[in-house]
């Protein structure tokens, strides 16, 4: 599985997709699905929908992860041939400079005022998105038309995802959220043919990174009876963190229980299921609480319809919206054992919910 889960990956994170250009991503995922699920559909936002059916009257369950990575478009050509750019999704300014980009096929570099040009003062400072340009080494405007990049094309960081010493350790671009891309994928491979005591929805949502967009019309659409969405999660085990105090997570210490971040409170219900589910695949969870500083699609999923329950299962990654995340592909792994039991015990997953306000 491991194997399987880094090739996967690896293939996904080669792919460019930002907000609203996640149709690579969604034809990927439609060709590896369809011999795996009963029906794969893609809806006019461009979610998509891996439908493994169970009983009638047995109870649906929805798990998510979303396509799209941290990037951006072009806001305006110069007349020198240099592009100015406009981010989608949290692309941070203090990580911008200097980086290679794809722009619409093209390599691109972001440049700013040459250092030795700087003064002192201009040094020390993070330069702001709207002084950065990039060159994709034309000399015109009209050069750039011929290249075929235009205004409102997309951007993103290259790079490609790559081992580090320790091969378990992987590092490159779009791992938020190819990553749990990945294990959903696994996942429909594990339980090929297993018959299950109600309906498993995988559905692959767009537009997470500007405001959890195609989790909105996902959630009602495929009208789960409860959901789990799986995201990349910070690391709390860099010198710059308090791990302690401030993030007591880290990469390979097993997938993450995300109990409550910004928007979303986790159904305790779902939770123990998850909690259970792990006990069952011999997985440790690491328990945590974000508030104030991240989302995910479960913020959106919830308040769906009459109210959908939903949990978070999250996989630690250092560099968050970095061009070199890192992430431990062993939580993976664990992940996809956790979802498999979650799944297997669809039977009894509705009772437990409904316990919790007994």
């Amino acid at each position: 599985m491991k194997e399987a889960l880094i090739e996967t990956l690896g293939e996904l994170t080669a792919l460019h997709a930002p907000p609203g250009f996640e149709q690579p991503v969604v034809r990927y995922l439609r060709a590896a699905f369809a011999p795996l699920a009963d029906e794969v559909q893609v809806d006019s936002l461009g979610n998509l929908y891996a439908i493994k059916h169970g009983p009638s009257g047995g109870p649906r369950l929805m798990i998510s992860a979303h396509s799209d990575e941290i990037g951006g478009i072009v806001k305006s050509i110069l007349p020198s041939g240099f592009l100015k750019i406009d981010r989608l999704g949290g692309v941070l300014d203090s990580l911008a400079l200097g980086r290679k980009v794809w722009v619409n096929g093209h390599l691109g570099v972001v440049g700013a005022k040459s250092g030795h040009l700087q003064s002192l003062g201009e040094r020390g400072q993070v330069q702001p998105m709207d002084t950065l340009y990039v060159d994709v080494g034309a000399d015109s405007a009209d050069e750039v038309a011929n290249m075929g990049i235009s205004i409102g094309d997309p951007w993103v960081w290259l790079s490609e995802l790559e081992p580090m010493t320790n091969p378990d350790r992987l590092v490159g671009k779009a791992i938020d959220n190819r990553i749990s891309c990945a294990i959903l994928l696994q996942l429909f491979q594990e339980l090929h043919r297993t018959p299950l005591a109600g309906t498993l929805i995988g559905v692959v949502t767009v537009q997470e990174e500007v405001g959890l967009r195609g989790a909105r019309v996902a959630a009602q659409r495929a009208a789960p009876d409860y959901a789990v969405v799986v995201d990349t999660f910070m690391s709390g085990d860099t010198p710059d963190v308090n791990y302690h105090s401030e993030m007591p997570t880290r990469i390979g210490g097993g997938p993450v229980a995300l109990l409550a971040n910004s928007g979303h409170l986790a159904h305790r219900g779902v939770m123990q299921i998850l909690s259970d589910a792990a006990a069952r695949a011999d997985v440790k969870l690491q328990p945590a609480t974000v508030l104030g500083k991240s989302s995910t699609d479960a913020a959106a999923i919830h308040l769906a319809r009459e109210g959908i329950p939903t949990g978070g299962l999250g996989i630690c990654r250092r560099y968050s919206h970095a061009p070199v995340e890192l992430l431990d592909i062993n939580d993976a792994v664990a992940s996809v054992r956790v979802l498999e039991e979650v799944c297997r015990s669809m039977d009894t997953a509705m009772a437990t919910i409904a316990a919790i306000w007994a």
